[in-house]
């Protein structure tokens, strides 16, 4: 096997000549190895870190293997670390050659990746785990061993980073991609000659009036979170970034390749939903899409495959990609990155040794050291009063109430601790109002947001716009409008249109007050670590649904009529259940 060779430009100032091989190291590889190892599994295997959907604290990596087990969308994470293996034993020739030359400049991502650990471990949350394991690697790989493994090894440490599930960004990317997905297939259709139209993530055949055919008759689509390109994008670009180093030799071809994994997803998903428009014209909506069932939609098998065309159309690009940057030369680079052979120039030198005693000494006390602090945290969940009251009026203004209840399916969707009150409000003009307060349980992350829960109830997101209103108490909030639709057919020909405005906001147990669903989640961590406020969240949610219209026959004026109340009526009934001095700014209360 062709071994790989150090060339003079991977290699800092101050490297010395030397035999191509032979190593002289100031100490043992060994001793370094497993002790290193012993650290590294200590941190993250055998520290209970984490509560994150169990019962119990559980180390970073038992925690991260269950929790990605249990996700089809993000299983492709567990042959991440696999990969990153075969990717270092491609090294191994080269690594033999390089001595142990500690260097000092690990100690930065070091101390990082050992603050992201007590971070995480004291909020109660693994992404800071995860960020750890990746400093903390790079802290040791360069501390001990010096910048010419780290440049050997910085593909397969960057590449570890696909290991972990980025849920938070799989919700705030799906959301503007689902749009932008409908509207391209829109356009598409048109120029084949089929008459279509995207309103939101709705895709749908266009009206036409002159011969009585409404929106919607033919096909009926909505782009929801599976069809965004969202779960097929994370696995395109782990695909992409590792097909871009082992068939690509220039960065920035293996850059652009890396990120036009992104619209390759999207391109998938839009031959996916032109496949389910060509599937439905000529074989119907039950074959093509499947049966909704109550609030369930039963997938059919032609939908399934459907979602083939996604990987096949990416893969198809990136090579074509690969193919356009380095054309015959590709499976040259192919054949010599899995051979394990390195690009041809460049003399073969090595390090002069230099002993890493005092900087391996360094790496096994400072994570020691963070284990002891993380030992004498304060960890306890003390939960603070919530800054509302479960309380709303029967009788506000001209509005009327009414009570109602949780559901048994609400009290089976929501975690156990979770409550609610919520009024239908009624005024002499005929406006019906839907108020609702939830009051989280006693877990941080026991709320949902609406964008998740209202598309199970087949509403369609049109769009999400914050919106600031001063209360009648002269205090000012941002609340987040959500426009909606849905639409039914009551009888053959007759297609009617369902239309909403929600709003809703999140507030914390000292009256703090925001609109996003990510934001309140980035507040509780930062108040439980800096602040010592354990928040115990509220959500309001304010529901003002529209009369029923024949679809393409939609009044604009309605909505804004329905958005103008909602916001007076925002404004006087909110006071009623946010109290200007919340109780949870009173010492915390101990959780039952």
């Amino acid at each position: 096997m062709p071994t790989e060779s150090t060339h003079a430009s991977d290699l800092p100032a101050g490297a010395q000549a030397a035999p191509a091989g032979k190593n002289h190291d100031g100490m043992p590889r060994l001793v370094a190895l497993w002790s290193l190892a012993a650290v590294l599994l200590a941190l993250f295997l055998a520290w209970p870190y984490q509560q994150w959907d169990f019962v119990r604290r559980q180390s970073i990596l038992t925690g991260w293997v269950r929790w990605v087990s249990l996700k089809a969308d993000w299983q492709f994470c567990l042959a991440v670390p696999v990969l990153v293996g075969w990717l270092v034993w491609l090294r191994r020739d080269l690594l033999r050659g390089l001595p142990l030359q500690g260097d000092w400049r690990g100690l930065l991502p070091l101390m990082a990746g050992l603050f992201f650990f007590w971070l995480g471990y004291k909020a109660n949350t693994g992404y800071p785990g995860f960020l750890a394991v990746q400093f903390v690697l790079a802290g040791m790989i360069l501390l001990v061993a010096g910048m010419a493994w780290m440049r050997a090894l910085f593909f397969a440490w960057l590449f570890l980073f696909f290991s972990w599930p980025m849920q938070p960004l799989e919700d705030s990317l799906a959301s503007p991609l689902r749009p932008r997905t409908a509207a391209v297939a829109a356009s598409l259709l048109r120029m084949a000659g089929v008459p279509a139209v995207s309103e939101g993530s709705a895709l749908q055949s266009a009206p036409d009036t002159a011969r009585g055919i409404e929106i919607g008759s033919a096909f009926s689509l909505d782009v929801d979170a599976k069809c965004s390109g969202i779960n097929s994008l994370f696995a395109l670009m782990m695909i992409s970034a590792l097909l871009g180093y082992l068939a690509l030799r220039q960065p920035r071809s293996r850059f652009i390749l890396f990120a036009c994994a992104i619209p390759l997803a999207v391109a998938g998903n839009v031959v996916r939903l032109l496949l389910l428009v060509a599937g439905t014209l000529m074989f119907g909506s039950e074959f093509a899409v499947g049966r909704r069932l109550g609030e369930h939609q039963e997938m059919s098998l032609y939908h399934m495959f459907a979602g083939f065309a996604v990987f096949g159309v990416a893969l198809a690009g990136m090579f074509a990609l690969c193919w356009l940057f380095e054309g015959r030369e590709m499976k040259r680079n192919l054949q010599r990155r899995v051979a394990g052979a390195s690009p041809a120039g460049g003399g073969t030198i090595t390090h002069a040794a230099r002993s890493p005693l005092a900087q391996l000494a360094a790496a096994i006390l400072l994570p020691l050291a963070t284990l002891g602090i993380c030992a004498g945290t304060d960890i306890s969940f003390q939960v603070a009063e919530p800054g509302v009251r479960l309380h709303l009026p029967l009788s506000l203004g001209d509005y009327q109430g009414r009570e109602y209840d949780m559901t048994a399916s609400e009290k089976n969707l929501l975690d156990p601790g979770v409550k609610l009150v919520r009024n239908l409000y009624s005024s002499s003009t005929g406006r019906q109002i839907m108020s609702t307060v939830i009051l989280s349980g006693f877990e941080k992350r026991s709320l949902h947001r609406p964008e998740v829960c209202l598309p199970s109830q087949g509403w369609t997101v049109t769009d999400r716009t914050p919106v600031t209103l001063r209360l009648a108490d002269g205090r000012e909030i941002t609340v987040m409008m959500v426009r909606i639709f849905r639409d039914a057919e009551p009888q053959p020909g007759t297609r009617i249109r369902s239309r909403a405005v929600n709003f809703y906001w999140y507030i914390g147990s000292d009256g703090t007050t925001c609109p996003d669903h990510y934001e309140h989640v980035f507040l509780s961590y930062f108040d439980s670590v800096f602040r010592n406020v354990q928040h115990r969240w509220a959500m309001a949610s304010i529901f003002v649904p529209l009369p029923e219209q024949r679809v393409g026959q939609e009044d604009p004026f309605i909505e804004l009529g329905a958005v103008e109340d909602a916001r007076a009526f925002i404004t006087q009934l909110a006071p009623q259940f946010m109290p200007a001095q919340p109780s949870g700014s009173d010492p915390p209360a101990s959780a039952p």
